[in-house]
């Protein structure tokens, strides 16, 4: 020992070698303990993946939307005169929402119309006047047919006369001129006649007033056009003017929507897809209530929008009652009523990574890692299994969140 010290090299050499040695074996000594932990079954509880019966009913929020809008727009301008609806009021079609003052457009029509009145008598009277100069040429002919057939009688006497030496040749002239003159009275009379009967003389009066009568009905349309109508039956659910207002021609007055029928509208996932095509019905109910109502399928899109990777789909549904208002929600029924056996794990035994779902199946005392596509949520909040195990499966319900894939297990009682 003494030797030991008085080398102090040699002293500090064999105290190295014993630490490294020392340490050796404590590092050894806690690998092997390591190990032995490492290899030791992690305790856990399974139970069988069980069918259970679960309802077969699926449901897709839609909302519920007017089946029509319609702006409502003056076609004429003017001050408004008075308001005989208000926002929120329902009105039918046709309706007088507001009135504007039509003062103006009244005293043209009456100006117009005493000038119909002014033409009509105009036409009246011609046609009187007409009537008596056709009589008038009608009695002048008789008269001339009745005064040449004498003057025809006595022409002939003078001329026989005259051929017996019995009168002057004057007096056979005298003859011969009146009956030419009357022949000639008579031809203008009936020519006369016939201009008359040939000719309109009452087509430009007849023209005037019915262009003046055309004039009347743009005016009464006009007149029309100051009474404000709803285009459409439905709900007032926006209106602008106030009384004493001027609006002008073309003013968007305010909105109707029609809520009956009730459009409602929904976007169809892939998966439920197949739960609407060729459905013309689909039953519905309003979100916190029971009640069932029916739509009537009047839309399905046939190619998936690119922006939500989802169909559009429209129903229609009577609402008489206006129960079913814009804004509202309802719960589309795709899948009925019936109820339907599927396999269910609880919901303890599932793990998450990132987007998927995972559960440990125990097979020959090892955990093997399955990757499951979970559906609908049981009462019992267990969860259905679409794929991924089989009725009858021990899956690990309790410890998974321990585990890795082929890890070994010791299955609790």
């Amino acid at each position: 020992m003494t030797r030991m010290i008085d080398n102090p090299n040699r002293f500090h050499r064999v105290l190295m070698t014993g630490l490294v040695i020392i340490l050796s074996g404590a590092l050894a000594a806690g690998c092997s303990v390591t190990n032995a932990s490492g290899n030791q079954a992690k305790s856990v509880k399974i139970e069988p993946a069980a069918k259970q019966k679960m309802d077969n009913k699926q449901e897709l929020d839609a909302d519920v939307v007017s089946s029509s809008q319609v702006n409502i727009i003056t076609k004429v301008g003017g001050d408004v005169l008075e308001m005989k609806k208000k926002r929120g009021d329902t009105v039918q079609q046709g309706e007088v929402i507001f009135t504007l003052d039509s003062a103006d457009a009244a005293r043209n029509r009456e100006k117009t119309e005493l000038s119909r009145q002014n033409l009509q008598a105009q036409l009246d009277k011609t046609r009187e006047d007409i009537a008596t100069n056709r009589g008038v040429y009608k009695n002048t002919i008789e008269k001339l047919q009745l005064t040449l057939a004498d003057l025809e009688k006595s022409y002939n006497n003078i001329r026989n006369d005259y051929d017996a030496g019995l009168v002057p040749k004057s007096q056979l002239d005298k003859a011969e001129t009146q009956l030419k003159t009357t022949r000639l009275d008579l031809d203008t009379a009936q020519k006369q006649l016939a201009n008359l009967e040939a000719t309109d003389p009452l087509a430009s009066l007849k023209i005037q007033i019915e262009s003046t009568n055309v004039t009347l009905q743009d005016i009464d349309k006009t007149l029309s056009d100051f009474e404000v109508k709803a285009p459409i039956s439905g709900i007032l659910t926006d209106l602008n003017p106030e009384a004493g207002v001027t609006v002008p021609a073309g003013y968007v007055a305010g909105v109707i929507q029609q809520q009956n029928p009730i459009k409602i509208h929904a976007d169809v996932t892939e998966s439920a897809l197949k739960l609407v095509r060729g459905k013309q019905e689909l039953p519905f109910t309003l979100q916190g209530s029971d009640a069932k109502m029916t739509g009537t399928v009047t839309y399905l899109a046939e190619v998936m929008s690119p922006q939500s990777k989802t169909y559009v789909l429209e129903l229609s549904a009577p609402n008489a009652d206006l129960k079913l208002k814009s804004g509202m929600r309802v719960k589309l029924q795709l899948g009925g009523d019936a109820s339907q056996d599927v396999v269910t794990v609880p919901a303890s035994a599932i793990t998450k990574e990132g987007n998927d779902n995972y559960v440990f199946v125990v097979s020959n005392d090892l955990a093997e890692k399955r990757k499951v596509v979970l559906g609908r949520t049981a009462a019992d909040s267990s969860r259905e299994v679409v794929s991924g195990v089989k009725e009858g499966e021990p899956i690990v319900v309790l410890g998974a969140q321990e585990l890795k894939d082929k890890d070994k297990v010791e299955v609790r009682k």
